[in-house]
């Protein structure tokens, strides 16, 4: 059986944050195995011990290297997962070809100029927040309509990736999401409380304003995050699915490229909103 170990940076990332002694790859390409780590006392999957994996596509994360191990005294497993007391990492090992791709489009996602209201789609349906987007689709419409074509991608991925291509885009969108759209509705909070009522800490009309900007900033964040982990999971399947459907995941993301919000689709037809 093949052993792994996933890191960051050197770095223990899937729960503290131990240094790890690296191998070393020589002029010819041979590899020099780092020193052994050795744990003592009793061995508890997921509370004490050192981890590894024998499949490393459960536990990828942005900026990773993973290595080949050899290992002494397996404790428990728990499926893919040992504990055991002492592990070597033996050679730096490939990722997935599917995870570069990942990693390139987390990258795209920090060059998104979120929220600018750039050039619009005219098949889209353009609100001035996400409120009024939310109002014009009508319930039943809305719940039903970005199911399949999440449901086409994850079939195809969900399996492969086990779920670390959707967790790494939702994250990495969520976050630049998140800043974009805080400082675009604190804006537009400030817009509409007088100065006074801003900066008056005691002041309801002040907190109300500030209350309101954070929940559309929150909301729209999510929003993002979503369709970045779709767009992700697609990647993930090489696009191997339904091409109407591979259509509509990039119509969706298209959305946020050219700086909006997206709801949801009714019918096909993109809710898109403006800087919340």
């Amino acid at each position: 059986m093949t052993y792994y170990k996933v890191l960051v940076d050197g770095k223990s990332c899937h729960g503290g944050d131990m240094e790890w002694s690296l191998p070393a790859r020589d002029e010819s390409g041979n590899w020099t195995p780092g020193k052994w780590h050795t744990v003592k006392g009793d061995l508890e999957i997921c509370d004490r011990g050192l981890h590894v994996t024998t499949n490393i596509t459960k536990w990828l994360k942005p900026g990773c290297s993973a290595y080949r191990c050899a290992v002494k005294g397996i404790g428990s497993r728990r499926d893919d997962k040992f504990v055991v007391r002492s592990v070597r990492l033996l050679e730096k090992t490939e990722l997935p070809a599917w995870w570069l791709q990942v990693e390139q489009f987390l990258h795209s996602i920090t060059k998104i100029k979120w929220f600018s209201n750039g050039r619009q789609n005219k098949g889209w349906k353009v609100f001035d927040t996400r409120d009024a987007a939310w109002d014009a689709a009508s319930g039943a419409a809305r719940d039903a309509a970005s199911d399949a074509a999440r449901d086409a991608a994850s079939g195809a991925a969900r399996d492969a990736a086990s779920g670390a291509a959707w967790d790494a885009a939702r994250n990495a969108a969520w976050r630049a999401a998140w800043d974009a759209a805080r400082d675009a509705a604190s804006g537009a909070a400030r817009d509409a409380a007088s100065g006074a009522a801003w900066d008056a800490a005691g002041d309801a009309a002040g907190d109300a304003a500030r209350d309101a900007a954070r929940r559309a900033a929150w909301d729209a964040a999510w929003d993002a995050a979503r369709n970045a982990a779709l767009y992700a999971e697609a990647v993930v399947s090489e696009w191997k699915f339904d091409k109407k459907h591979v259509a509509h995941i990039k119509a969706r993301w298209n959305v946020w490229q050219r700086g909006y919000g997206l709801l949801c689709d009714v019918d096909g037809v993109l809710y898109v909103y403006r800087k919340p």
